[in-house]
């Protein structure tokens, strides 16, 4: 997932709103009394570009993704943008080990849709229990499952500027409800004029919202907000009630 396609991944997400991931995180750590800088674990972090916009307001923040590409890009690019030297852990969420507990972990952009199999979403939930702090704050949005099955399958979109393009076509996966196929093409403009084409296949899955509230109430969390946004995004706020 996102070898060489992660220096295309910037492009892909170039109106991804980080800006409004930003400005939910803020809410939420406002509505919580939470105040100052946090200590965040930004897993699924790809490029850093969130990472940075956080560290910048003055929060310690941790990366974790499950591709080395992408985290060396977001390596250059925090170091660039901050002038910090991030911390950032390439591992598979659903494993995650790390030697500190956090006072926020985000989990944005559907990163958790990555993960199919049920058993590892569940594992995948344990795990930031396992590493939020007392009273501390998951904040995650998967794709709900009425876009998986009504509007991905069948989607189609192009997008290009003078160097790169992209098409990216999604197909309903038979017999896994809720899973999808992206089919993403880039191709970008080589110094002899001609075009390199790079495909990579993405696979995601969803859950139903009652599922998530289970198996968030298994882990171990105590309060639970579910909210539905526009583009059908589906963002499950978590407080744990005991520390871990």
């Amino acid at each position: 997932m996102y070898r060489e396609g992660a220096s295309y991944y910037d492009f892909l997400m170039n109106e991804a709103p980080y800006e409004r991931w930003k400005m939910w995180v803020d809410e939420r750590l406002h509505m919580t009394n939470k105040t100052g800088p946090q200590s965040i674990l930004d897993v699924g972090c790809g490029t850093g570009t969130f990472m940075s916009l956080i560290m910048r307001d003055g929060h310690d923040a941790t990366g974790v993704d499950v591709s080395e590409d992408m985290l060396a890009i977001a390596d250059s690019k925090i170091r660039r943008e901050t002038n910090q030297v991030p911390q950032l852990s390439c591992q598979n969420m659903a494993e995650l080990s790390l030697p500190q507990t956090y006072d926020v972990i985000t989990v944005l952009c559907d990163s958790l849709n990555y993960v199919i199999e049920e058993k590892d979403v569940q594992q995948a939930l344990m795990k930031f229990y396992e590493h939020l702090n007392h009273d501390g704050m998951l904040l995650f949005d998967v794709h709900s499952i009425q876009k998986m099955t009504e509007e991905f399958p069948g989607f189609s979109y192009g997008d290009n500027d003078s160097a790169q393009s992209l098409i990216w076509n999604s197909y309903a996966i038979e017999d896994v409800h809720g899973a999808v196929e992206h089919e993403l093409s880039f191709f970008e403009e080589t110094s002899s004029g001609l075009y390199k084409r790079y495909d990579e296949l993405h696979t995601q899955r969803s859950f139903a919202i009652d599922t998530y509230v289970s198996w968030l109430e298994e882990a171990g969390f105590a309060e639970i907000s579910v909210v539905k946004d526009s583009h059908m995004n589906v963002q499950v706020i978590k407080m744990s009630g005991s520390s871990s």
